[in-house]
């Protein structure tokens, strides 16, 4: 989903590629109706599920790796509510959830304890879900603010390895918008 239309074209590579497994549909992301509105219109059907497992019939994946943090940042904490109250798509079970952050938002989610950068959200995840960073950029973002990006996975083993991405990772190299 993307509010933004003219992404389309960007992401069609990518949609074609997957043979039909990534979709990308005329909704905004950053509106939580939209996700009902999959329901309703049947582009998904996520099955209730057990919370002993993750569900395996839903997945959610974000990029919350815009200018606007303020905006990011209390998204992922809204979702971060949801899996608490077990409303919104987390009404399905534990549902796996990969968002790709800023720093230093993706260090407010999994700071420790006596951490500078625990806030009230990594409580709240604490209570809420296992998360773990699973990759990360060294490069800048942009020269102005030295922000960098990572990936972080949400009810997934901690015992995996990080990834360090470069940009000789990607082909063609990928920048932000």
């Amino acid at each position: 989903m993307d509010r933004h239309l003219p992404n389309r074209s960007q992401i069609r590579p990518l949609v074609e590629a997957s043979k039909g497994v990534v979709k990308h549909f005329d909704l905004d992301g950053w509106d939580f109706n939209s996700y009902a509105e999959l329901i309703k219109r049947k582009l998904i059907s996520p099955e209730k599920q057990d919370g002993s497992q993750v569900n395996s019939s839903l997945l959610f994946v974000g990029n919350f790796s815009e200018a606007n943090m303020k905006r990011a940042d209390g998204f992922v904490s809204q979702l971060i509510s949801f899996m608490y109250s077990k409303s919104f798509l987390y009404n399905f079970g534990r549902v796996k959830t990969l968002i790709w952050m800023k720093h230093p938002g993706w260090q407010h989610l999994l700071a420790g304890a006596g951490h500078p950068d625990r806030k009230k959200v990594t409580i709240m995840r604490e209570l809420t879900c296992d998360a773990r960073l699973v990759a990360r950029s060294q490069i800048p973002l942009n020269s102005t603010n030295k922000q960098y990006a990572g990936a972080v996975d949400i009810e997934v083993d901690k015992d995996e390895e990080v990834i360090d991405i470069q940009p000789s990772a990607f082909t063609p190299e990928v920048y932000p918008f």
